[in-house]
C-alpha cells in the first residue's frame, strides 16, 4: 500500500468558491515535494490568507510543475492527512476527478485510540501528545503545506508504532 501524505493552503475554507495556492506531498518514506499552483484570489478570505502566511511566503510568481506530479502519485494511493476531506475536497473541485484510493487515513481520527481520546484533535495537539507524552521527535505544523507534511507524517509513523506497541 502506497501512503501519499498531503497538504494543502488554500484562499478560503469553501472548495467551490476558494482555491488551492500550494500543494506539498510525500510518497511514503521520500522527499517532500511542494509548491505554489495556478490560482486566483478573486474570492479570496482575508483571514485565511493571513492564516496559513501567503503574503508573508512570496507566493507570487510561477507556478511549479508540483501538482501534475502530485495528481500522478496520488493514482490508486492512500490519501493521508489530517482532515484528508478537506485537502480531497479541494482537489476533486480543481481536478474533477479523485485519483487516490477510496479509502483515505485521517491522523486525528487515528490518533484517538492510540492517545485514548474520545474525540478527534488538531493536527498540533497531536504532535505535542507524542512529542512530550511518548517522546517522539516530531516538528509542529506552521501552516505551511511542507512543513504541516512532514508533522503529518511523523505523527503518522509514531502513531503506527503505539499501535504496534513500539515505544519512541
Amino acid at each position: 500500500m502506497t501512503f501519499v501524505y498531503l497538504d494543502t493552503e488554500t484562499t478560503g475554507l469553501d472548495p467551490d468558491r476558494h482555491e488551492v495556492w500550494e500543494i506539498a506531498y510525500a510518497v511514503d518514506g521520500g522527499p517532500i515535494l511542494s509548491g505554489v499552483v495556478a490560482h486566483s484570489l478573486r474570492y479570496a478570505d482575508p483571514t485565511a490568507l493571513a492564516m496559513n502566511g501567503y503574503l508573508d511566503r512570496g507566493t507570487v510568481g510561477v507556478p511549479s510543475d508540483v501538482e501534475s506530479i502530485c495528481r500522478s502519485a496520488l493514482e490508486g494511493a492512500t490519501l493521508v492527512g489530517a482532515n484528508p476531506a478537506f485537502d480531497a475536497a479541494f482537489l476533486r473541485a480543481r481536478w474533477g476527478v479523485a485519483p487516490w484510493h477510496y479509502r483515505m487515513l485521517d491522523v486525528e481520527a487515528y490518533a484517538m485510540g492510540a492517545l485514548g481520546w474520545d474525540v478527534p484533535k488538531g493536527l498540533a495537539t497531536i504532535a505535542e501528545a507524542l512529542a512530550v507524552g511518548h517522546g517522539y521527535d516530531i516538528p509542529k505544523p506552521d501552516h505551511s503545506a511542507a512543513g504541516d507534511v512532514a508533522t503529518l507524517r511523523a505523527c503518522h509513523l509514531a502513531l503506527a508504532a503505539i499501535y504496534r506497541g513500539e515505544t519512541a
